[in-house]
């Protein structure tokens, strides 16, 4: 969950609000979700997204990353039609805020994304499914 795509739309998303330095995105992204992206993940997306010309760097003594119109244009196509991204990132912060352990399992399943786990991270997700089904009242559907 927690990839390019979902780094992509925050960035943008963000600096819709207004310009921020790489700094300040990252840090504003951990307050709102609780997990912060790893400059070698935030800073190549920035030079990825100025190269498409959806943001552009100011030129100063503290140089600030801001949406341009192309950048806007991305971001309402992002959004259009997808309440599903406003309702994963609304919950993402509200259990990043109510779950003390949440946020650091957001940083270790990104780190096994990274890493290439996914067979094991689909037989993990498979065994949390169930679980959580359970919790739910459903059934429990996964078996060793």
């Amino acid at each position: 969950m927690i990839g390019r795509g979902f780094l992509r739309y925050w960035v943008l998303r963000l600096l819709s609000e207004g310009p921020r330095s790489g700094y300040a995105l990252g840090k504003e992204l951990e307050r709102r979700l609780g997990w912060r992206p790893s400059p070698g993940s935030l800073y190549p997306l920035l030079a990825s997204l100025a190269e498409q010309g959806l943001v552009a760097q100011s030129v100063g003594k503290r140089p600030l990353w801001h949406l341009t119109p192309a950048g806007e244009k991305a971001l309402a196509e992002l959004e259009k039609g997808k309440e599903e991204w406003r309702n994963i990132a609304g919950l993402l912060a509200q259990a990043a805020k109510s779950i003390p352990n949440f946020s650091e399992f957001l940083r270790l399943f990104a780190q096994a994304v990274a890493a290439g786990k996914t067979v094991e991270l689909e037989l993990f997700l498979a065994r949390v499914n169930a679980e959580m089904a359970a919790l739910l009242g459903g059934e429990k559907r996964w078996k060793p």
